[in-house]
């Protein structure tokens, strides 16, 4: 999935609660054994710079979250009104169904 360009369809004035929704997805999710040690790594970084409200921040959050429950990544973009960015995330998730054979 291509996240630099679904945050570009994230405006500007909704990436600090956007980052807060997907920090709560992720630190929410009973799927942190799915988490690559380099994504958490980058997560924890950008949240130590204070820039996980900035476009890169949003890409490695919105991965983390992706990765660790898209469902309720797709609800929180869904309370933000950015249901284009959501509908993204849903036709990638069914696409990987897919081709694993679900």
């Amino acid at each position: 999935m291509d996240y630099p360009k679904l945050v570009e369809l994230v405006p500007a004035e909704k990436w600090g609660p956007l980052s807060e929704q997907l920090i709560g997805v992720i630190l929410n999710s009973k799927n942190d054994d799915k988490m690559p040690n380099a994504l958490a790594n980058d997560m924890l970084l950008q949240m130590k710079n204070g820039t996980s409200g900035t476009k890169a921040g949003l890409c490695v959050l919105m991965e983390a979250a992706v990765l660790l429950d898209g469902e309720k990544t797709v609800g929180a973009l869904g309370d933000m009104q950015l249901l284009k960015v959501a509908e993204l995330i849903v036709q990638n998730m069914l696409s990987g169904e897919k081709k694993n054979g679900a």
